[in-house]
């Protein structure tokens, strides 16, 4: 995943968490006393949660993802750097044999 989408998730997981933590500071303060609301203030509650939880998944899949093509960028860099080295070692040779041979 590019840059851009671990910028969405990392917000939409952040406002999910803004979000739990008003509804836990309003049940803290006992600013709800019908059963009926905080019933629903625990169906918010865990929706929250599960959101929060899917897009933790979301973003860790995602730096896992990154990580894996961080190291395979690396190790394709270190695979050309040897080639080149190699290219202009048998083009040295090829030029020191042609300027033998004359």
């Amino acid at each position: 995943m590019d840059a851009l989408s671990l910028a969405v998730f990392e917000e939409r997981a952040a406002n999910a968490e803004s979000r739990l933590a008003a509804l836990e500071a309003l049940v803290a303060s006992g600013g709800v006393t019908d059963s009926a609301a905080l019933l629903e203030l625990r169906s918010l509650l865990v929706k929250a949660k599960e959101e929060t939880t899917k897009l933790q998944e979301e973003r860790d899949k995602a730096v896992s993802e990154r990580k894996a093509l961080e190291d395979e960028v690396a190790k394709l860099k270190y695979q050309v750097m040897h080639l080149k080295r190699s290219v202009r070692e048998v083009e040295g040779q090829s030029q020191a044999t042609a300027a033998a041979a004359r």
